[in-house]
């Protein structure tokens, strides 16, 4: 954890909790974003701390409907409502929003610092913003946002088999989307780079297969194309139909499948030289790709 930013066990104190689990996403040049889940089961918690007032933004994700709550921005209590599961609140940190959680609340916190949330515009030739479009006591129903969110969740569930492109492609790809649908007045998209040249391609899934373990940022391989990250995760996508991440996870399995077909080696020896963490970790990734389990694949 680092000595500033909303994010990780300083969110959780905000919220009084004993713990608040997060990832962070090292892919931006100069600066960092964070997503932390925050999950309290009880009514009428209490104020939450006063957050510092910084240059950057908390785009919460409601994961469970929150009837009632209140909320005080620069001291003053403003409006407020239901939230719905599925709803995006987004608090400008040079506010100091406070909340007083009266009903119990689950939800995802996207922390962008100014300096990322530039990055990210740039990135997305989306413009850059200085506020959102959102009042964060009611919130605004986000499909897509929601859906970004929810796949992240099975990495909170198991982080030990959440790879770091697998974060830097879903939490980049969320701060993208939020961008572009709640900030104020963005110019016009006018990206040029449309695909990777063959020699790019190669180079991206020579880096790729060698690190099956996933650590890996998804800069790495976009400064090893000499492309903006942005502009490397469309390009790549559009040469190869599938985003980085999916592209290796299909390769690991493929990977396996060779190994598979050697009867003396274990499914925990092809998991650990697959670079899956666990055996179920491969098995739920076997699956996803040939719609067997690896014990049935290994015998038909």
């Amino acid at each position: 954890m680092t000595d500033h930013g909303a994010y990780g066990q300083r969110l959780a104190d905000v919220f009084q909790l004993e713990r608040a689990p997060s990832f962070v996403t090292r892919s931006l040049q100069k600066s960092t974003i964070a997503v932390t889940e925050i999950k309290c089961g009880i009514a009428n918690h209490g104020l939450t701390a006063p957050i510092p007032r910084e240059e950057a933004f908390l785009i919460t994700l409601q994961l469970r409907d929150c009837p009632r709550h209140d909320l005080f921005i620069d001291d003053r209590q403003v409006p407020s409502g239901h939230l719905q599961a599925g709803s995006v609140c987004i608090y400008d940190l040079r506010s100091s929003p406070v909340a007083n959680s009266i009903s119990p609340f689950h939800s995802l916190h996207f922390y962008v610092p100014r300096a990322a949330l530039n990055a990210i515009a740039d990135m997305e030739d989306s413009g850059r913003v200085d506020e959102f479009d959102n009042k964060p006591g009611f919130g605004t129903r986000d499909a897509a946002l929601g859906g970004l969110g929810e796949a992240l969740l099975p990495a909170f569930r198991r982080p030990e088999e959440a790879d770091q492109l697998f974060v830097d492609h879903l939490t980049i790809a969320a701060m993208g989307h939020a961008i572009k649908t709640y900030g104020v007045a963005p110019r016009q998209a006018s990206s040029v780079v449309t695909a990777l040249t063959p020699m790019q391609v190669r180079r991206a899934e020579e880096l790729l297969s060698s690190r099956l373990d996933g650590e890996l940022f998804v800069s790495d391989l976009a400064n090893e194309c000499g492309l903006p990250t942005g502009a490397f995760l469309r390009a790549f996508r559009t040469a190869t139909g599938v985003s980085p991440h999916r592209w290796l996870m299909q390769y690991r399995v493929e990977q396996a499948k060779s190994l598979l077909k050697r009867a003396p080696v274990s499914l925990s020896e092809v998991a650990r030289l697959c670079g899956f963490a666990t055996d179920n970790h491969m098995a739920r990734s076997f699956r996803r790709v040939t719609g067997q389990h690896p014990k049935n694949w290994r015998k038909g």
